[in-house]
């Protein structure tokens, strides 16, 4: 009964009310959402929300919007259906929608800081010095856990685009430089 009430809703509502009420079940403000789709809030992402968004969403921004949805438990053909497609079409279009990146929470046991130490000095052993190696991994053992939980309680981070780094965003920053040998 729920479900047909919402679908009722849903049916008689504008455009750019169909997608605010669709970011806003993810949870996430417009200017973060906008973030996550790689645009400021000021460009075309903030254009479907707004009252003078009559629709249809161009498919492209669509499936764009259902896979950066989709980790958050909007199903594609929600979003794809504002593009105009039919309800067929709409699900064989969401079939082929990936989610941009996929977040999973778990409750992660670690061995103590000996055995951390021991793993880390076994992958740096061929990367870093030996003098250097046993500090840098007894560091890195004992700053894990702190940075895991650090990570787990933080919000999502928004990441490059898939497609190898054509993120305008990152284009300013410099590459780290390689250290240099004082041999």
């Amino acid at each position: 009964m729920h479900d047909l009430d919402q679908e009722l809703r849903m049916s008689t509502m504008l455009p750019h009310e169909k997608m605010r009420g669709l970011r806003a079940r993810s949870g996430l403000s417009m200017r973060a959402f906008a973030a996550r789709l790689g645009a400021p809030l000021d460009t075309r992402y903030a254009y479907y929300e707004e009252k003078r968004f009559t629709g249809p969403l161009p498919i492209d921004a669509a499936r764009q919007i259902a896979a950066a949805l989709q980790p958050f438990g909007i199903e594609p053909n929600e979003v794809l259906e504002l593009a105009g497609l039919a309800v067929d079409e709409a699900g064989a279009e969401a079939a082929a929608v990936r989610p941009m990146v996929q977040y999973v929470r778990l409750d992660v046991v670690l061995p103590n800081a000996a055995a951390l130490t021991r793993m880390f000095e076994t992958m740096l052993e061929n990367e870093v010095p030996a003098g250097r190696r046993d500090a840098l991994a007894r560091t890195l053992a004992l700053r894990l856990p702190a940075a895991l939980q650090r990570a787990s309680t933080s919000p999502p981070v928004a990441v490059s685009r898939q497609n190898g780094g054509d993120d305008p965003a990152s284009a300013g920053r410099r590459r780290p430089r390689r250290p240099e040998s004082r041999t």
